[in-house]
C-alpha cells in the first residue's frame, strides 16, 4: 500500500502524462497543418508545369522560362519541407501522444481500480516509463502551444517539466492573481 505522499506523486505523474499527451497532440496537429499548407503550392506548381509541358510549343522561350521558375519553386518548397522536418515532427509528436495517453490510462487504472495493490515498484515503473517516453521527444513544442496549455492547466494539474520551469510565466500568473 502506498503512503499519501506516494499517491500524490502517482497522481502527479498521471497529470504530467495527460498534459504531455495534450502538448503532443496539439503540436502534431500544428505541424500536420503546416505540412498541408506547404504542400498546396507544391501541388499547384506541379500541375501548372504539367499543363505547360503538354503544350506543343516546344521552341517557346516563355515556356522554357516558366519551366525554370516552376522547377526552382518546386525545389525550394521541397527543400523547405525537408529542412523544417514537418513530417518528422508531426510523426514524432503523434507517437509520443499515443504513448503518453496509454501511460495516463495505466496510472488511472491503478489509482481508481487497483490502488490497494499498487506498490512502490509500480510507482517506480511508471516514473521510469514516463522518463523513457519523454526522452523520445525529438523536437520542441511550439511556444504558443506551451503557453496555451500552461494557461489552461496552471494550478489545476501537475505540469510536465517542459512547462513548469518557466519562471516568467509563473510570476506573470501570480501578479495577475494578485490583481483580481
Amino acid at each position: 500500500m502506498l503512503s499519501e505522499d506516494q499517491i500524490k506523486l502517482l497522481q502527479g505523474y498521471r497529470d504530467k502524462s495527460y498534459i504531455t499527451s495534450i502538448l503532443c497532440q496539439q503540436s502534431e496537429e500544428h505541424f500536420s497543418f503546416l505540412k498541408s499548407m506547404v504542400n498546396i503550392p507544391l501541388i499547384l506548381t506541379s500541375s501548372v508545369m504539367t499543363i505547360l509541358n503538354s503544350l506543343n510549343e516546344t521552341d517557346s522561350k516563355d515556356l522554357k522560362y516558366c519551366n525554370i521558375v516552376l522547377n526552382a519553386s518546386t525545389a525550394m518548397i521541397l527543400s523547405l519541407i525537408g529542412n523544417f522536418k514537418l513530417t518528422e515532427q508531426a510523426t514524432n509528436f503523434k507517437q509520443i501522444q499515443v504513448k503518453m495517453n496509454k501511460l495516463c490510462h495505466q496510472i488511472e487504472d491503478k489509482l481508481t481500480i487497483d490502488l490497494e495493490n499498487t506498490t512502490i515498484e509500480n510507482l517506480r515503473t511508471f516514473i521510469n516509463e514516463y522518463d523513457a517516453i519523454t526522452e523520445q521527444i525529438d523536437f520542441t513544442y511550439p511556444e504558443f502551444i506551451k503557453n496555451r496549455v500552461k494557461k489552461t492547466f496552471y494550478n489545476k494539474k501537475v505540469l510536465p517539466n517542459a512547462l513548469n520551469c518557466d519562471i516568467s510565466f509563473i510570476q506573470s500568473n501570480q501578479n495577475n492573481n494578485n490583481i483580481v
